[in-house]
């Protein structure tokens, strides 16, 4: 399908050039496979973060289906949160989720870190689902048991204290990126100290002498204005 529509656009800018402007056939040739080429580029896909590094290991494939388990059991997590009715627990849920989801497309993108990540993507998600599919069963089915509602009670008290957790193991996912971040400023702000732009009251401002020699220079013309 991409290579008939790129065949099919530099199709048309040969025949437009050649018998519509009545081009050079070579000249529009050229144009014609050079939008070809950058039709064909631009359409075809980039290869999945997650794909490639699955196919460089020998335990890819079983990474790949807890990947794929983990989307659908991140599915079922969102589908939950939306039919509770309890609004405080509804956004606790969907809060809950869309961190999920967070972690999840993090993962795609460094695949790598799956490993790290192991006990969430095989256990917690699929618990959570399961918990919130009992919660909406109840709910569905207004039970006002007292052991029903005991139920309802921990899984509203259980639901921020997951959101924290699963907060917490997102900053863990990221915390390599955070110190790559924290060394560069380190870095930054010794260069520019070493430059003379930073004091260790903030920055230089346009009025403080940058360098010896030009507080020096300041304090001679200071005196001749004297």
């Amino acid at each position: 399908m991409r290579m008939t529509a790129a065949l099919a656009a530099a199709c048309g800018v040969f025949l437009g050039l050649a018998l519509g402007l009545r081009w050079h056939l070579l000249v529009s040739a050229l144009l014609a496979v050079g939008v070809y080429a950058g039709l064909t580029l631009v359409l075809t896909p980039r290869p999945d973060a997650a794909a490639l590094f699955f196919s460089k290991r020998s335990d890819g494939a079983e990474l790949s289906a807890v990947m794929e388990q983990a989307n659908q059991d991140l599915k079922q997590v969102r589908l939950s949160a939306g039919q509770i009715t309890d609004v405080k627990t509804h956004e606790e849920a969907a809060g809950l989720a869309e961190t999920g989801a967070r972690i999840y497309h993090y993962l795609r993108r460094q695949p790598e870190k799956i490993p790290s990540a192991h006990r969430f993507l095989t256990y917690y998600l699929d618990t959570v689902g399961r918990i919130l599919i009992q919660y909406v069963a109840y709910q569905e089915a207004e039970l006002r048991t007292p052991e029903v509602m005991a139920f309802q009670r921990k899984v509203r008290a259980l639901l921020p204290k997951l959101r924290a957790g699963f907060d917490e193991q997102l900053t863990e996912l990221m915390a390599s990126e955070r110190f790559d971040a924290e060394a560069d400023m380190k870095v930054m702000e010794r260069l520019l100290t070493a430059e003379g732009l930073l004091t260790a009251e903030g920055p230089m401002t346009a009025d403080e002498p940058q360098n010896t020699e030009e507080f020096q220079w300041k304090t001679r013309q200071s005196s001749w204005d004297c």
